[in-house]
């Protein structure tokens, strides 16, 4: 038996994509290897949470069941000492406080053979990876779920910060094709796997839309809100997009802080009825939210890193029994392919929206085909599978 230690910088229930990819990817790697123990580490409270863990680790539990996710026995959640900035109703850790408590947290836990992983956290990885107070004989794993000289150049302090850990890292792993070409170039010989994401929903458990002849055709949006993802962009575009499709429209939008969604209901002020921002909506609750919804939407920009980094709407949005229109980027179209699980436009493309949106009110063959596509693609991205591409991957 061995122990994989996922070390982030991150509170995993902060309600973002990224905090609930750990959680699911930990829980899926502890159901994949049952024989090891899978300890997520992330900071917690700066009082009340001790260096020393007390005899009986705090195991996944309550906070575990509130987001939709299955408890494994092995899979051990360490919430460690951090001082913390508020962004919204989440928070980054912004000082040394975290780190060093991971290394006092490790340099207590870790035996030879264990393995030591992290995702897209480059600064708190390459300060552990490099600590020589770590047992060395640990396989280093790296998820790379961006490339930070794509948005801030080679040349910048975070891009050679990311280089080193690429350097010190005995594998590393992306989510897409396109993003492991890239990282090819930065370290050649290295090492690389690219994995995907996986589809976090199960199209048994989520009803299709109810039937309803009175109100208006619904498509949706369900994820972050920066404005890269295009939703900004998208309610800028919606009366364009309506009066295109001539029929009776909405638009639905889930998810984001506090902050960011007080501010996008400010856009909506004197059309309520056909644009709505409800906030974030918990994984078990989506199926209610989706009772009226016929149809998702992925609206990401063509800017920086959205190209190249894993969608996880990309993802999800095949488990949740609706067509699906999205942007034409790389990155999308290596899971979503064009005419078969998504009809895809051209990026910041209101026009393009309003054609895609249009077949989709109007031909119900196309939904039934789309849909029975998704169905059938989310059982190539299942969390079994990535997670045992996983385990591959990082053993010797």
């Amino acid at each position: 038996m061995s122990t994989l230690f996922f070390v982030v910088n991150q509170d995993p229930f902060d309600g973002s994509a990224h905090g609930l990819y750990c959680l699911r990817n930990c829980r899926a790697l502890a159901d994949a290897a049952p024989e090891n123990t899978v300890r997520l580490v992330y900071p917690g409270a700066l009082l009340g949470v001790p260096l020393r863990a007390s005899p009986r680790d705090q195991t996944v539990s309550d906070d575990l069941n509130r987001m939709g996710l299955s408890s494994p026995p092995n899979l051990r959640l360490h919430p460690l000492p951090a001082l913390r900035r508020a962004r919204g109703r989440r928070g980054v850790t912004v000082n040394a406080v975290y780190y060093w408590a991971c290394l006092l947290f490790l340099r207590r836990r870790m035996r030879p053979g264990d393995t030591l992983a992290s995702a897209s956290f480059a600064g708190l990885t390459r300060f552990l990876f490099r600590r020589p107070e770590l047992e060395r004989n640990v396989r280093r794993v790296y998820e790379v779920h961006q490339l930070t000289h794509l948005e801030q150049g080679p040349e910048s302090k975070a891009a050679r910060v990311e280089q080193a850990v690429f350097s010190d890292a005995d594998v590393l792993l992306t989510t897409t094709e396109v993003l492991r070409d890239q990282l090819q170039k930065l370290v050649p010989g290295k090492p690389v796997t690219s994995l995907g994401l996986a589809c976090g929903f199960d199209p048994e458990t989520v009803p299709p839309p109810e039937p309803d002849a009175s109100r208006p055709f619904t498509l949706a949006y369900i994820g972050s809100l920066y404005p890269e993802q295009g939703v900004q962009w998208l309610m800028g575009a919606w009366s364009e997009i309506m009066e295109r499709v001539h029929a009776p429209l909405r638009l639905k939008i889930a998810g984001g802080s506090p902050r960011e969604v007080e501010a996008l209901r400010g856009q909506t002020v004197g059309r309520e009825e056909t644009v709505q921002v409800h906030g974030p909506v918990a994984p078990g609750k989506l199926p209610r939210f989706l009772q009226d919804v016929d149809a998702l939407i992925i609206p990401a920009l063509n800017r920086g890193r959205m190209p190249y980094v894993a969608i996880t709407k990309a993802y999800d949005y095949p488990g949740l029994n609706r067509p699906i229109l999205a942007a034409n980027l790389p990155s999308i179209a290596e899971v979503l392919r064009p005419g078969r699980e998504a009809v895809l436009f051209a990026p910041e493309d209101a026009a393009g929206v309003a054609d895609a949106l249009a077949r989709i009110v109007r031909d119900a063959d196309l939904v039934r085909t789309l849909t029975a596509n998704c169905r059938a693609r989310r059982e190539e991205f299942t969390w079994e599978n990535r997670s045992t591409a996983w385990w591959q991957a990082a053993r010797p």
